[in-house]
């Protein structure tokens, strides 16, 4: 028996928001978000509901996306909440949006946390690779651009966990967050395909398996493709709304469509100098390493993780804009990084763990690189240039075959590498970093916060290793 005057145990849940706050600080403190033209369009989408009660907006930049947004409505639904509350509050409905990615992609973090404790990763090795995630992978960047990627990445984790906790527990509860892959639906359309098929397919054999009589396994689906199959409805709607017709819209009438040659696409989206997911985030190398013995552990969760990065690889190397148009790295591959992390948790031995530890380091620095030097005051140099040798234009929005050119000869000519360029101009000086006005305070302010909430972080997940130590010796815990 504990004594009246025994320390408190640890609690999972401190971790998770030790993970949740340091990474939304630092988010936060990395300067506003920026909008982009997709994010402009799905803002006013919220806007325009918020303001006016119509899903009808306008395109200031192109004209393009008029009187209709081209993109899912997940990210407007989702920005809705801050919408109202800053034109309440403040007479300004953008005033909080700055706080939407900073969370949605701490909150990822934090997920991708889970799944690694609920596959039996230690909380200290999980903790360590979680903060990988937050600081040494794109997700730090793509929580200051408002694409609809970061919040696929966030139901894609939280799916993924759910259903392990499922698989543990057969609680139906954990079911009903199959409004996690409802979100990504949302999000984008094409989690029609490359999402929601193979998490089905998992959801499907883990209720068969946990459920012995047909009734209890009707109702688990029902649970769980109840809130998919509204999400589905509400997408239809608005099409239909927009379109005239269910799945119509600009992209089904894509002029370029899929006409990037496949092998050219996977190794510009794995490897390309300007675009590779593997130079961007290095540290997901050693997946490669940590797959087997993951998959001799975990050959269903493994099996899955496999089909949804083979199904997006596939998918976006023969799009014509693979890389994502003018972004950083490769966009439509952010959805997948804590997936494909999740490997690299298997990779054990000590030269294994100096290799993360290093490759996660060479991964901070990229992504530190990436906000001294933004990507946009590079590619407002480079593309002139670019531009200017092909005898292109890159004036007109997507799909254009100018822009295409020119982002074809930043992916794959080292010469116009973003990361090289960004180099050049760090040891040149030439730094514009968003956060470069409020430095005297945040630098400070982040450091503290960053060490106090790292050795917190590291006596707690050690407490808890020790907890589950003792729970897994009977003879120790019975002492």
């Amino acid at each position: 028996m504990h004594g009246s005057n025994s320390p408190e145990p640890p609690k999972p849940a401190q971790v998770a928001l030790l993970l949740f706050g340091l990474s939304l600080t630092v988010y936060l403190l990395s300067g506003p978000v920026f909008f982009g033209y997709d994010g402009e369009i799905m803002y006013r989408v919220s806007e325009s509901l918020v303001m006016r009660h119509s899903l009808q907006v306008t395109d200031p930049i192109y004209h393009f996306a008029q009187p209709w947004s081209p993109y899912g409505i997940g990210t407007s639904i989702m920005l809705l909440p801050l919408v109202g509350a800053g034109a309440l509050l403040l007479n300004d409905p953008r005033a909080f949006v700055i706080l939407y990615l900073p969370a949605v992609t701490a909150l990822t973090v934090v997920a991708f946390n889970g799944v690694l404790v609920t596959l039996g990763v230690s909380w200290t090795r999980a903790a360590w690779l979680s903060l990988i995630l937050a600081f040494s992978t794109l997700l730090w960047h793509y929580s200051g651009v408002l694409f609809s990627e970061p919040l696929v990445g966030l139901a894609i984790t939280v799916s993924l966990l759910c259903l392990l906790r499922y698989r543990r527990t057969t609680r139906r509860g954990w079911l009903a967050f199959g409004l996690a892959g409802g979100v990504g639906l949302l999000a984008r359309i094409d989690s029609v395909f490359l999402v929601l098929p193979v998490f089905g397919l998992y959801a499907l054999m883990l209720i068969v398996k946990g459920r012995r009589q047909w009734q209890p396994r009707v109702i688990d689906l029902v649970a769980y493709a109840g809130p998919i199959a509204a999400a589905g409805c509400v997408s239809l709607a608005y099409d239909v709304v927009r379109y005239g017709a269910p799945l119509h819209g600009p992209y089904g009438t894509d002029p370029i469509g899929f006409a990037e040659p496949l092998l050219s696409g996977l190794y510009g989206l794995l490897l390309s100098p300007g675009a590779g997911i593997l130079v961007f985030t290095p540290v997901l190398a050693l997946g490669v390493a940590g797959f087997p013995a993951f998959f001799r552990r975990f050959r269903a969760e493994a099996i899955v993780i496999a089909a949804l990065f083979l199904l997006r690889l596939l998918f976006y190397a023969r799009w014509w804009d693979w890389s994502g148009g003018a972004t950083w790295g490769p966009r439509f591959l952010v959805p997948l990084i804590p997936l494909m992390l999740v490997a690299v948790a298997f990779v054990y031995g000590r030269r294994w763990r100096v290799a993360i530890a290093g490759l996660g380091a060479l991964g901070l620095g990229i992504e530190l690189l990436g906000q001294l030097v933004p990507y946009g005051l590079v590619y407002g140099s480079i593309v002139p240039q670019i531009a200017s040798r092909l005898g292109v234009c890159t004036c007109v929005p997507s799909p254009s075959l100018g822009s295409r050119a020119v982002h074809q000869v930043m992916a794959f000519d080292w010469h116009w590498s973003p990361l090289l360029w960004q180099m050049r101009y760090l040891l040149d000086g030439v730094l514009a970093p968003a956060w470069g006005p409020i430095a005297l305070f945040a630098l400070p302010l982040l450091l503290v916060v960053v060490v106090v909430v790292g050795v917190r972080i590291r006596r707690l997940t050690r407490e808890l290793d020790a907890v589950q130590a003792a729970a897994d010796r009977p003879d120790v815990a019975a002492a």
